[in-house]
């Protein structure tokens, strides 16, 4: 490896969050945002289960501190468990301090369950709330297909997309509830009260699972990560941070 390529790599190792791998093996990394919500969790537990595919849940410490018993289960179920901020407020509007608490109180609500991997609320980071979640020994994922889960409302366009734009070592997001600066997009009395409507995204990703499961096999993040190359890409948009 010459020197720059090596530099080259090193940059985007610290920088870059993964959004898929190359290569030649038939395998898809499904990833669940903004859990676990006690009614569609298992939704999504028992679909993964029927198709005996593995996934990536990266949850809000927020919400799983109040539920326990169902983060142990995504764990007993062999899907890995990521790091989706404490309470869901984007990152580039935090400061440097607040970004890092974020991910210690998440840590701790999800111990021992919890993987060194982290996704940023909304998918927004700067090139600083980068560098600190790869001191602090995170590495950041992406996705490079977007299922489009918290606007697309018919299930049919979803799986159709989801169906045409796959290929092997890709990441794909999906949403097992949705969160909102911590609480609910549309919110009630419960704190922790779901989206009120996931039955979309829970049809598509089992026409997914069922269209694809004889050529694909669905892994978790860290198991994709041993069945080919990562590649990072430079996500960032500015720091809105006033302090």
């Amino acid at each position: 490896m010459s020197l720059q390529s090596f530099l080259s790599t090193s940059v985007r190792k610290v920088f870059g969050s993964l959004t898929h791998v190359v290569t030649p093996s038939a395998v898809l990394a499904l990833t669940f945002d903004d859990g676990p919500d006690p009614e569609n969790t298992p939704k999504v537990l028992a679909l993964l289960e029927k198709y005996q595919a593995r996934g990536t849940f990266f949850v809000v410490g927020q919400a799983a501190a109040v539920q326990p018993a169902l983060v142990q289960r995504i764990a007993a179920g062999g899907h890995a468990i990521g790091i989706h901020s404490w309470d869901h407020r984007a990152f580039p509007g935090l400061t440097s301090r607040e970004r890092r608490r974020q991910i210690r109180e998440c840590e701790r609500a999800l111990r021992p369950y919890v993987s060194p991997l982290f996704r940023p609320p909304y998918g927004e980071q700067t090139v600083m709330s980068r560098l600190e979640a790869f001191m602090m020994g995170y590495e950041v994922v992406g996705w490079n297909l977007n299922s489009g889960d918290w606007y697309e409302s018919q299930s049919s366009v979803m799986g159709k997309y989801l169906l045409e734009m796959v290929s092997p070592g890709g990441i794909v997001l999906f949403h097992d509830t949705l969160y909102d600066k911590g609480t609910p997009a549309h919110g009630t009395d419960s704190e922790h009260t779901s989206w009120p409507d996931r039955q979309a995204m829970l049809d598509a990703l089992e026409t997914m699972l069922d269209r694809l499961s004889g050529s694909y096999r669905f892994v978790t993040v860290p198991e994709l990560l041993q069945a080919g190359r990562p590649r990072r890409s430079f996500w960032f948009k500015p720091s809105l941070a006033t302090a």
